[in-house]
């Protein structure tokens, strides 16, 4: 199963943990699991993000340890659903001649040397716990809170579809160890910022709701992202609410960029991963993302076709 990926991790000494651009409760728990489980190996562990200046909350209730590594002879992606979402630290990656992807992403295409995707898995936590189950880590309360803030956040605290009985055995094995699951959850799905109730806000105010009340979307332009100085962080939830509407089949969140539109999909049905693959994205069956070099009205009208398409 992590035969060879166990192989790569024994052979090395100084390791780099790769999370995606825009780090979520899953990246970054699965993350810092595994560079604890690491440590405890005896190897130099270090995670090292894209955001410079650390401004998502899940930092707040993250357990870490000080490691640094200059020159890594392992690199391991971790919740990396494609190569581009390594970003500004592509270097990091192709500069090792060993690399390791660990995802639960369908639409992964296997880019490092050692590959391990399980899209059955409810969070890329879920495969860290085997892993470090599987290198014979001890596990400690510290990397079951990190592993346990992956798993519910991907999960959606074990009310998505993705949920299966083993996404619940394994929370339930992390939750016997010494750390406050229920304020872990109310932090990450209750909590928000002053500043993130003016973003939910603003994108209310353009929300559009079509076919029926099929589809719906919201935008955050260039403008709003400005004036708040809104990180991706802030707006990671926004696409949510479109997607509460109960009529609703996908949702959309269309973010304008300088060169283009960012746009998140969440489906309460049909397969979104697919729309995403088509415009150079991926994902999940029912959350995906792409990015579109071109203007927000063009990119919405060229989305909502596509999801005209395959609405029931």
């Amino acid at each position: 199963m992590f035969t060879d990926i166990a192989k790569a991790i024994n052979e090395s000494n100084n390791i780099i943990i790769l999370p995606h651009k825009s780090v979520d409760g899953d990246c970054l728990g699965s993350s810092y699991a595994l560079k604890l489980g690491l440590l405890k190996l005896g190897k130099n562990a270090q995670v090292i993000v894209e955001e410079k200046d650390k401004d998502a909350k899940f930092f707040a209730i993250i357990k870490d340890a000080e490691c640094f590594v200059e020159v890594p002879d392992l690199v391991i992606a971790v919740d990396c659903g494609d190569i581009d979402r390594i970003d500004s630290r592509r270097g990091i990656f192709d500069s090792c001649e060993n690399t390791v992807n660990i995802d639960h992403h369908g639409t992964n295409d296997g880019y490092a040397k050692l590959n391990f995707v399980d899209a059955c898995a409810s969070a890329t936590g879920e495969i860290i716990f085997k892993l470090l189950k599987f290198l014979q880590v001890e596990i400690d309360d510290n990397i079951a809170q990190n592993l346990y803030i992956a798993i519910s956040f991907d999960s959606g605290r074990f009310s998505y579809s993705n949920t299966t009985c083993e996404t619940h055995k394994i929370a339930g094995e992390l939750i016997q160890y010494n750390f406050d699951f229920p304020y872990l959850n109310a932090f990450i799905f209750d909590t928000n910022s002053q500043k993130e109730l003016v973003l939910i806000k603003e994108a209310l105010k353009t929300l559009e709701v079509l076919a029926d009340g099929k589809i719906a979307s919201v935008t955050v332009s260039e403008k709003v992202i400005k004036k708040y100085k809104a990180t991706d962080s802030e707006l990671g939830g926004i696409v949510n609410y479109p997607r509460s509407i109960d009529t609703v089949q996908i949702a959309f969140y269309f973010k304008e960029q300088k060169d283009g539109v960012k746009v998140s999909m969440r489906s309460n049905g049909p397969d979104v991963s697919k729309i995403a693959k088509k415009y150079g994205g991926g994902g999940h069956e029912r959350a995906s993302g792409c990015t579109l070099n071109m203007p927000v009205k063009k990119a919405k009208k060229i989305m909502y076709d596509e999801a005209m398409a395959v609405i029931c």
